[in-house]
């Protein structure tokens, strides 16, 4: 999940805190996977998908199709498509799906929404990103966040944090609007959890993770394959299925489970879903943090190889697309 997170935030800054933690894992990683593809894979593949009930952002449309996307970008490019994103969430159609959403509490499960609200992120983005030359799809979203990172490691520091915070701040407005809570406010009277805190908390979660039961867990869920063929768009069912595994169990048996001694409640965010939801609302300021992104990457490599996901085949198929 998120640690935001975390996604993301997650290839991000798309809308999951998995990145940092996700190019952290990649060092870990050995045989095929090299180190910087297998760090933007397991970005790409440890973010919440959309479900059959919640359509995923556009792959293909004619926006952009036939010109040549931008060769660089400029840190202020970077924070306008920020503010564009707030305005989008605060006023426009990204608010009121959000809404839609908040509407559903109780009546469709938490992985389900939190699918559906990373969904929503980054059908903004798409659209935010098509204004700046991009193609609105996830190839596009990749290349704008290849370019922003190019950009910042050129910056200044003062620039640097002022678009951490921005797609900080945008994170934790999707968060409150799609789970109805007041974080906004609230983080204002409590101040940000320290960074000893939020490691202390992450590698906690990244041992239940990889705790013999969980791992078990998912592997004998995703043992039993319901793709009928080899095709393509089968895989890729089936590799949907394997995420939405991880991301259920994640929720029940690493955050929620146990009640009022739950990992959430012991870590003072109160029970169920909205400690949960407040727990990644805190992350989300230190979603970059080096030591936090090796806990939860170690941890997530772990449990997609008990899912049965292949890096070193992704990382083919993520090849094989990027020179079609």
């Amino acid at each position: 999940m998120f640690s935001s997170a975390s996604s993301r935030l997650l290839l991000r800054r798309l809308p999951s805190p998995l990145l940092s933690q996700a190019a952290a894992a990649s060092k870990m990683s050995r045989g095929k996977v090299t180190p910087h593809s297998s760090g933007a894979l397991i970005a790409k593949h440890t973010r919440f998908l959309s479900t059959a009930a919640s359509p995923p952002p556009p792959t293909q449309t004619m926006a952009n199709a036939n010109s040549p996307p931008p060769e660089k970008i400029a840190p202020e490019a970077g924070l306008g498509a920020q503010d564009a994103m707030k305005l989008f969430i605060q006023h426009g159609v990204g608010r009121r799906k959000l809404n839609e959403i908040a509407v559903e509490k109780g009546t469709t499960p938490l992985v389900d929404r939190w699918q559906k609200m990373v969904a929503t992120y980054i059908e903004t983005q798409c659209h935010v990103i098509t204004l700046l030359g991009y193609t609105p799809d996830e190839r596009g979203i990749g290349l704008y966040t290849q370019h922003l990172q190019q950009a910042l490691a050129s910056a200044s520091p003062e620039v640097q944090d002022m678009l951490r915070i921005a797609g900080r701040d945008t994170y934790r407005m999707v968060l409150a609007n799609a789970f109805d809570l007041p974080l906004m406010e609230e983080q204002e009277s409590k101040g940000e959890m320290s960074i000893v805190d939020a490691r202390n908390v992450m590698h906690k979660v990244s041992l239940r993770m990889q705790a013999p039961e969980v791992l078990e867990k998912v592997a004998k869920i995703c043992s039993t394959s319901v793709v009928m063929t080899d095709s393509p768009e089968a895989q890729q069912i089936d590799m949907a299925r394997k995420h939405t595994v991880i991301q259920q169990v994640m929720v029940d048996d690493v955050y929620l489970s146990g009640g009022s001694s739950s990992l959430v409640s012991e870590c003072g965010f109160g029970e169920g879903e909205d400690g949960y939801v407040k727990l990644q609302f805190q992350l989300a300021e230190h979603q970059g943090d080096p030591l936090i992104s090796q806990y939860v990457g170690a941890a997530m490599m772990k449990l997609m190889e008990s899912a049965g996901i292949d890096l070193a085949a992704l990382q083919q198929q993520a090849q094989a697309q990027g020179q079609a």
